[in-house]
């Protein structure tokens, strides 16, 4: 089964469940680095340029600890998430700053995520950059885009309705 690896940090505790959803769907195993520890951080922080900010040293650390352990990397350049709802700039270059500073790091699936240029877009971003490289069934990444969403929202509905925070949900 092919692996794929998911940095547990910056996003991650957002949309972890939409991820895990959609790999699976599409037959992969997810793998998550370890919460963060001193170690992680170390290595993040060694590889990275001294004005990058703690959490992207952070992210970098959480990469560097999952390069040997999949076959592929999730990294998504996230663009906005929602109407006039946009990122740091930075978010937007975890993943070539992740192949420039991780050299060992598998192939990184790379989607750039703009939920304002549509629902048409965003498929087709996730088919081109992730989805084709499990299966050329544009309706099976599709169903499985739609399970992701799904999982998403429920996950959003459990944290308001219990009064969870994201890294306790």
């Amino acid at each position: 089964m092919v692996k794929v690896g998911i940095p547990r940090a910056l996003l991650y505790y957002q949309y972890y469940p939409a991820w895990k959803t959609f790999f699976e769907e599409l037959g992969a195993e997810t793998v998550v680095s370890q919460p963060t520890n001193q170690a992680i951080f170390a290595c993040g922080n060694e590889r990275a340029v001294a004005e990058t900010c703690l959490p992207v040293k952070i992210f970098f650390g959480h990469v560097i600890s999952l390069a040997d352990k999949c076959d592929y990397m999730f990294i998504p350049a996230v663009r906005s998430m929602g109407d006039k709802a946009y990122n740091c700039s930075k978010f937007l270059g975890l993943p070539d700053m992740s192949k420039a500073l991780v050299p060992e790091c598998p192939p990184i699936l790379d989607p750039e995520i703009d939920l304002n240029k549509g629902q048409r877009h965003l498929f087709q971003v996730i088919y081109n950059n992730v989805g084709r490289y499990f299966t050329s069934d544009k309706g099976k990444v599709k169903k499985a885009i739609e399970r992701a969403w799904e999982a998403s929202l429920a996950y959003r509905q459990r944290t308001c309705d219990e009064g969870l925070t994201w890294v306790e949900a």
